[in-house]
């Protein structure tokens, strides 16, 4: 492999290495040098032998061989250096463009300059000490793995670890496109002139830096100037001056991603994050699906598991959608058993004090229903799950008690747990007729299907989504999620996988897959710590495809 980098200015260059672009900068061109070399040299110690190099600067192309002692020297061109591809134009950001937003491009020229600046032992002028390098193999090259790095220190010439930003994901717009457009809080503009908004009596034209109410885009629009009459609505003021939100609105910038894992992560660490790249693929999945599960609710939600056979994994799968959303959303979550006798779900979980149970707490509603009441007042009826951040409200265990929950019981209890509660997850029964059952499918924000691949457990699955288009509830069905659980440790058959997939794709939202797992075939309570990974990964999955319909 031969790496490049491309020295734009004195203070940026950007580092190509195998697929993965690296963003470095430095507060001149000695330190920015010192950054590129430590890159080089990094990548060298993962793949633990020699890196050939090429290093355009303006008019001048330096071709090097990095070892992974940190020793620097020239190497003569060879072939591949002729077959390497055209690096593409500068893609920085804006901001980081030299004046007049034209990027320095190198000429191109072969050759080394007499006295080379990037020869020799690079260690005196990037890290000192060993380099700890954790391998794996992975497709014939070594990687880095996340292990933590420790006897590193930075370079010296290195003032703050901000000063390497990992690339954006969405391109930015030019420099000179971004200084013809004002914002409601710009600085001066090109011109010189300050831009004020225009009182109502005052002409377009004789207002400079104003926009024309026929041309210009509404104040809403990126990069636009409102007039002072629409700064007034906004902001119920009669002066046009900004707020506090308006100043906190356009310094708002999402933090860049940085690499916490494999060579990427290592790279971080191992420079103290002065050299940061973007997180790969898989990373970067991982946190849009944390993200999609985080996303902001702008109010209480009821997710809602079914399936009319015992047996389907519906407890289960109430479990682990609830700690899932426990353990990434931070608790105010609810684990809610509705069965309309008795349930088990406040068997599977952590075992608590009390046996207090929905009945009981119905029997209580009037209390909970004051402006006095609080969470605190709850806790005598739920069963905290520890670490995994959920509550469990059980159902109704006394096999000798003939109390039940109807279609108004459920509504009652449902009003009140939204004061206290963000997310409920509501196990069932498996009765379509029980009123309580057709109130929670009513109530559902979210209608999860689940179903073991048995013909008994899907087939029920299949007349259940009958049932419900028949008596009106086909939008439910149109916006659920299916989940296919593993009731073993082989395979799905695939004729009968992609017959299932068919099916229930045909009625739903989206289809998904879990895999068995060892921990539920006792029916003991739920322990995070023994659930395996691959298991956690695919709830993940699952929790993040019925957030997304929330």
């Amino acid at each position: 492999m031969i790496a490049q980098a491309r020295i734009t200015s004195d203070t940026y260059a950007s580092v190509h290495l195998d697929n993965e672009v690296v963003e470095v900068e430095g507060a001149d061109l000695s330190e920015l040098r010192a950054h590129v070399k430590q890159v080089f040299i990094t990548a060298a110690q993962i793949e633990d032998s020699p890196l050939d190099v090429v290093i355009l600067e303006p008019d001048v192309r330096h071709h090097l061989r990095v070892e992974p002692s940190g020793r620097i020297s020239p190497r003569e061109p060879g072939e591949d250096d002729e077959n390497l591809p055209e690096l593409p134009a500068d893609g920085r950001p804006a901001s980081l463009q030299p004046s007049g937003g034209a990027a320095a491009t190198p000429s191109g020229r072969a050759g080394h300059s007499a006295v080379s600046p990037w020869a020799g032992d690079a260690s005196a002028d990037t890290f000192t000490g060993e380099f700890p390098v954790a391998r794996s193999h992975r497709a014939g090259r070594r990687r880095a793995h996340g292990a933590p790095v420790s006897g590193i220190s930075a370079p010296s010439s290195v003032s703050a670890p901000s000063s390497v930003s990992a690339p954006s994901a969405a391109p930015a717009p030019s420099a000179s496109s971004a200084s013809s457009a004002p914002s409601a809080s710009s600085a001066p503009s090109t011109t010189g002139d300050t831009w004020r908004a225009r009182t109502a009596d005052e002409d377009p034209a004789e207002v400079p830096g104003s926009l024309s109410p026929t041309t210009a885009p509404s104040s809403s629009s990126v990069g636009t100037a409102p007039t002072k009459n629409e700064l007034v609505r906004q902001r119920g003021t009669d002066d046009g001056r900004p707020t506090l939100k308006d100043l906190q609105t356009s310094t708002a910038r999402k933090p860049k991603a940085k690499a916490s894992k494999g060579w990427r992560g290592f790279l971080t660490r191992a420079t103290g994050g002065v050299i940061a790249p973007r997180p790969g693929k898989k990373e970067q999945y991982e946190i849009d699906r944390l993200e999609r599960i985080r996303r902001p609710l702008d109010g209480p939600r009821n997710i809602v598991v079914v399936n009319l056979k015992g047996g389907a994994h519906k407890t289960t799968a109430s479990l682990m959608i609830a700690a899932t959303l426990g353990v990434t959303r931070g608790g105010n979550v609810l684990a809610w058993d509705n069965n309309e006798t008795r349930g088990t779900l406040g068997w599977r979980g952590i075992p608590t004090d009390h046996t207090r149970t929905a009945v009981d707490l119905l029997h209580d509603l009037d209390r909970m229903r004051s402006p006095q009441a609080s969470a605190a007042d709850l806790d005598p009826f739920m069963r905290p799950q520890g670490a995994m951040r959920f509550d469990i409200l059980a159902s109704d265990e006394d096999p000798g008690s003939a109390a039940s929950i109807d279609a108004e019981a459920f509504n009652d209890l449902n009003d009140t747990l939204s004061r206290f509660y963000r997310i409920k997850v509501i196990d069932t029964g498996n009765n379509v007729r029980a009123s309580n059952w057709m109130a929670a499918v009513q109530s559902a924000d979210q209608l999860v299907i689940i179903s073991t691949v048995r013909e008994d457990t899907f087939n029920a699955a299949a007349w259940m989504i009958d049932e419900l288009r028949a008596t009106g509830l086909h939008e439910q069905v149109d916006h659920a999620v299916t989940i296919l659980s593993h009731s073993s440790k082989g395979t799905f058959d695939p004729v009968l996988r992609t017959r299932l997939k068919n099916h229930f794709g045909a009625h739903t939202r989206a289809v998904t897959e879990v895999p068995y797992e060892q921990q539920f075939v006792d029916g003991s309570h739920l322990d995070w710590n023994r659930v395996s990974n691959a298991t956690k990964e695919a709830w993940l999955d699952a929790t993040a495809l019925i957030i997304d319909g929330m």
